[in-house]
């Protein structure tokens, strides 16, 4: 099984790109297989840098399987950016030979999964990094190192750029760096306080907030009735009435609880590209979420 599935890639890539060979356009090729890392790696290339995203909109990387025309996207591309999400490592095995891997994560200290449960130190299937939760992007300070990262390989690809690939990191470290302190100011009137989620995708940015988040869906599996029972009987206790579901998922479990206890679904989408943008949006949800469950 596992042979079939690198022959499968292999076939993709020689469909794709032939043999390895040089980007022969004008402007340098980036690809990465996250929406967010896509756009910071946007942020601070510029015009200098076309950035492809392997990821397509609504899709999770849970199950998702790169195909022919995501694979020839690729071809050209001198960097590679990954997060080591298990679709990424596949395709980063082979886009070695023609490109630089770059692991945009290097710096970052990797949180346990946080699903509310008393043991938080467990694998989470489709979507693991060893014990760890893989979604890191989702802070302002690491983005930050993410971003830093990026810049690093840009410069080092393009030397003749380093003035300009540096010069958008400080703005965009600076964006960063404020937005975090405005997040820190919303969101201290409700420190401690725990938040329900379908998908446990927002730990760091619970970690970074001093908040706790608490799933529905345990180790990549839906809820069972006993689960979503107690999960029910958790929510009541904490007078929660407002339920985040990430928009890749089926909001039915999210919908079923928000019911039982006399909420709301609210939509969060942990994969956004524009990271500034989604960071004011999960703060503002999380804050109006809080705001309502004093209802």
């Amino acid at each position: 099984m596992k042979s079939s599935i690198y022959l499968f890639f292999a076939c993709l890539l020689l469909t794709a790109t032939g043999c390895p060979q040089k980007n022969t356009d004008k402007k340098f090729k980036a690809a990465a297989g996250l929406p967010p890392v896509a756009g910071l790696a946007a942020a601070i290339a510029g015009d200098r840098m076309e950035i492809i995203t392997v990821l397509p909109e609504g899709k999770t990387p849970h199950d998702f399987t790169p195909r022919n025309e995501t694979i020839r996207k690729t071809a050209g591309a001198q960097i590679f950016f990954t997060t080591g999400m298990p679709f990424e490592n596949k395709i980063a095995s082979f886009m070695k030979q023609r490109a630089k891997i770059c692991d945009v994560t290097a710096g970052i200290e990797r949180i346990a999964f946080q699903d509310g449960r008393n043991n938080d130190h467990h694998h989470h299937d489709g979507c693991s990094h060893d014990d760890h939760d893989p979604h890191v992007w989702l802070s302002p300070a690491n983005a930050i190192r993410i971003a830093e990262n990026i810049c690093a390989e840009f410069v080092a690809a393009d030397p003749d750029g380093k003035e300009y690939y540096e010069k958008n990191l400080a703005a965009l470290k600076e964006k960063l760096s404020a937005l975090d302190q405005q997040i820190s100011r919303k969101l201290h009137p409700f420190a401690g306080r725990p938040f329900f989620v379908y998908h446990p995708a927002f730990g760091y940015f619970a970690d970074a907030y001093n908040l706790k988040q608490r799933a529905i869906e345990l180790n990549g599996r839906e809820a069972s009735a006993a689960d979503l029972a107690q999960i029910i009987k958790e929510a009541k206790a904490a007078n929660i009435h407002t339920v985040f579901v990430q928009e890749q998922f089926n909001p039915r479990n999210a919908n079923a609880l928000a019911k039982e206890i006399n909420g709301v679904a609210v939509p969060l989408d942990p994969l956004a590209s524009n990271l500034l943008q989604n960071f004011e949006k999960i703060a503002d949800a999380l804050a109006s979420g809080f705001e309502g469950n004093k209802k």
